[in-house]
């Protein structure tokens, strides 16, 4: 659904990663991890390794009153994942956990994600979102995937979800989150520059962050940063016109 090219760099580092890692890939049998929900639901996650070069997630609900309600068969590729795994996770705290499936990787921490949810009824499984992320987390009613971007840089990416905690369609991201080291400044301890910014039209426009709760995007690199103001960002465009 949404396979970030610039954020995972898996284009020629990806195919040397996966070609290098070739010998290592391997597929190992499970037993059943389980984890309880706070309807009373179980989800139990295990891994088989039927006969080729495949990886299978088998994943199974069963209702607070036992009954199994629906049950996920995930298959993966061994050699284009060598390293790939799946996992119960719980992103937003709410006591309803997902499966999160990992898949290929680049040269960094940025690796191929699915995540797999329990729909609001309690009774079905669901494909969630797509992406490639280091992280991934809820914010006030938007799901943030955080990669590293360069050497020196990170970016966070949040769409919203629906009333019913779905992401639809495949639109640009509401909210981009950049922070990464100031190369303009003429201090050799110049703090990280964190920049919040919005879609406008075929370019983007500087915003002040939503909420407080968003500001804990900017501390990447630790709590000492500089939050890049829209007067500060309008300023500094007013005074690159005027240089050209």
């Amino acid at each position: 659904m949404r396979r970030l090219a610039a954020l995972l760099a898996l284009a020629a580092s990806s195919a040397s990663v996966t070609h290098a890692r070739a010998q290592e890939a391997a597929c190992e049998a499970s037993p059943a991890e389980q984890a309880g929900n706070r309807d009373g639901s179980t989800l139990s996650l295990r891994t088989e390794c039927p006969a080729g070069a495949t990886r299978r997630y088998i994943v199974e609900l069963r209702c607070a009153d036992g009954r199994q309600c629906d049950t996920l068969e995930i298959e993966q590729d061994i050699e284009e994942s060598p390293t790939g795994h799946a996992s119960l996770v719980d992103i937003d705290g709410d006591g309803m956990h997902e499966v999160e499936v990992r898949g290929m990787c680049g040269a960094g921490p940025n690796c191929e994600g699915d995540l797999y949810r329990i729909d609001r009824d309690g009774r079905t499984l669901y494909h969630f979102f797509s992406g490639g992320y280091a992280d991934v987390r809820i914010i006030d009613g938007h799901i943030v995937e955080s990669g590293r971007a360069s050497c020196c840089s990170w970016e966070h990416h949040a769409w919203p979800l629906d009333e019913d905690g779905r992401l639809h369609g495949d639109g640009p991201m509401a909210l981009m989150v950049t922070i990464g080291a100031d190369f303009a400044s003429e201090r050799d301890d110049a703090p990280p520059r964190c920049t919040f910014s919005r879609p406008s039209g075929d370019n983007r426009q500087v915003v002040a962050p939503p909420g407080a709760a968003w500001l804990s995007l900017c501390e990447v690199y630790g709590d000492d940063y500089h939050l890049v103001t829209p007067e500060e960002a309008r300023a500094a465009d007013a005074a690159a016109a005027q240089e050209q």
